[in-house]
């Protein structure tokens, strides 16, 4: 099922000049933050967008948005953690435009909680969502990618994958995982065309962490080991490496992580 389709044969929000012309992207988690910025950027350059969100409505929204701009989005509701939803949207993005060219991973799931409030379910559900989900959905537009001649993976990630913090140990596990999973695929599809890499955020002002980022003990932290400037990053900071890493200027990057962070992660 598809929802929030809409068309228009205006002139393109970069009259013809995208870097991602012609191109088909999928984007998990679209519909707010990090992937609601990258779906626009993309729409900007070019590319026609399927968003891939749980919430109907709110993609309605984005893709309503992007279209009323001049570009072109549609949405498709699925859980990235339901296999069978996740190959069921892709199958349908296909059939709507013909190819699919790049695929951003960006759905993304945070409990934060100390390790003794940590239950099973807490465990399951970012794991099904950070990583099944990534697995599975890139698992189903392979087989398009090598039909096409190669495509483009972008996996977000996160610096706490790199670095950790407190009482969010299964959220930067999987965030970890998720960077040897991303080399782990460069190796197997490279022979393919196949680029595989990982976009990893610095602190993100997202819905995401609303609640983390009034924790003042932590800002007063970050403040003393960044040297003073504003950690706090907008969505929007992201998109140009998104466009980099999936467009033909990235064709020889594979395999790695860039972060975009402000310069936390070299400490």
């Amino acid at each position: 099922m598809t929802v929030g389709t809409r068309t228009r044969t205006a002139t393109a929000v970069r009259n013809g000049a995208g870097r991602l012309d012609g191109t088909v992207a999928i984007v998990t988690g679209g519909s707010q933050g990090i992937g609601e910025a990258i779906s626009r950027r993309f729409a900007a350059e070019g590319a026609r967008v399927a968003i891939v969100n749980r919430r109907a409505n709110v993609a309605a929204r984005v893709v309503g948005e992007i279209v009323d701009a001049g570009g072109e989005a549609q949405a498709f509701p699925a859980d990235v953690a339901d296999v069978t939803a996740v190959r069921n949207a892709v199958a349908a993005i296909a059939a709507r435009w013909g190819r699919i060219d790049i695929l951003v991973n960006n759905a993304g799931v945070m409990i934060g909680q100390p390790i003794e409030a940590i239950t099973e379910a807490d465990w399951q559900y970012q794991i099904d969502v950070n990583l099944k989900g990534v697995l599975f959905l890139t698992q189903a537009v392979v087989p398009i990618f090598k039909k096409n001649g190669g495509g483009k993976i972008i996996n977000i990630g996160s610096i706490f994958g790199h670095d950790g913090y407190p009482a969010a140990s299964v959220y930067c596990a999987t965030k970890g995982a998720l960077e040897l999973l991303t080399k782990s695929l460069c190796l197997e599809l490279r022979e393919h065309h196949i680029n595989v890499n990982c976009l990893g955020p610095g602190f993100i002002a997202t819905p995401l962490n609303e609640s983390f980022r009034d924790d003042h003990a932590f800002n007063r932290v970050a403040a003393g080991r960044f040297g003073g400037p504003n950690l706090w990053m907008q969505p929007d900071e992201l998109t140009g490496t998104a466009v980099y890493l999936a467009s033909s200027d990235s064709d020889s990057v594979n395999g790695v992580t860039l972060y975009v962070d402000r310069g936390w992660s070299a400490y």
